[in-house]
């Protein structure tokens, strides 16, 4: 892959994985997650790490501790797909898996922005509360990622404005649907939806002029 894109992606709440779970439970942050690959019998195994002094029920087994951190293990059917397998399915492999109050948050790198697309899309499918965290172009020649997109300074309302504008083709040229249009759908004043829209583009806009240049 000569570029892409690297994305961040959160998943709400997934009921099917222990490590959302066991965040949730603990009330910690979790931020080791080691994936294998099926054995033979098509057995997947995954390990991941919590504060040894962390509280409450976590559905796996705990394989060590050093006294600072414990280290639990589960296993899991290879069909039973995870969020982080519907991911992988659709193309880009994980980077990096982390687990805060209960969500799911997963890294990687993708060819580009349609692919990203394709991935969120996936996960809807199966999960409610699927968000893209952040969006940044990749350089090679670099190896560092370039003009960040964090989506998680919006508020709900200004992401819901955002995406609905680009469903409908707001952006496009020629446009797909004017602001009138998008408002109605909305259901909202189309003064509302300009407000919303223009905060929304505002931060993002701030977030691409004031990255460092590399």
């Amino acid at each position: 892959m000569s570029g892409g894109v690297r994305a961040q992606v959160e998943v709400s709440s997934p009921e099917d994985c222990p490590v959302a779970g066991a965040s949730s439970t603990t009330g910690t942050r979790i931020d080791r997650v080691d994936r294998a690959s099926a054995d033979i019998d098509g057995t997947v195994g995954e390990e991941f790490v919590v504060s040894a002094t962390a509280n409450g029920d976590i559905d796996a087994n705990e394989i060590t501790s050093d006294g600072t951190r414990s280290v639990y293990r589960f296993d899991r059917e290879r069909e039973n797909a995870c969020a982080c397998d519907l991911v992988e399915t659709a193309g880009p492999p994980v980077a990096d898996v982390r687990a805060n109050d209960g969500s799911l948050f997963i890294t990687f790198r993708a060819e580009d922005v349609a692919n990203v697309r394709t991935v969120i899309e996936r996960l809807r499918d199966r999960y409610d509360g699927v968000r893209l965290q952040t969006l940044s172009k990749f350089d090679p020649t670099e190896g560092e990622d370039i003009v960040p997109v964090d989506r998680g300074q919006l508020t709900d309302k200004q992401r819901e404005v955002l995406e609905r504008a680009h469903d409908l083709g707001y952006f496009d040229y020629p446009k797909g649907a004017n602001a009138g249009e998008v408002a109605d759908d909305l259901d909202i004043a189309r003064s509302t939806f300009s407000e919303h829209l223009s905060a929304a583009q505002s931060k993002l806009l701030n977030a691409v002029l004031e990255s460092p240049t590399r």
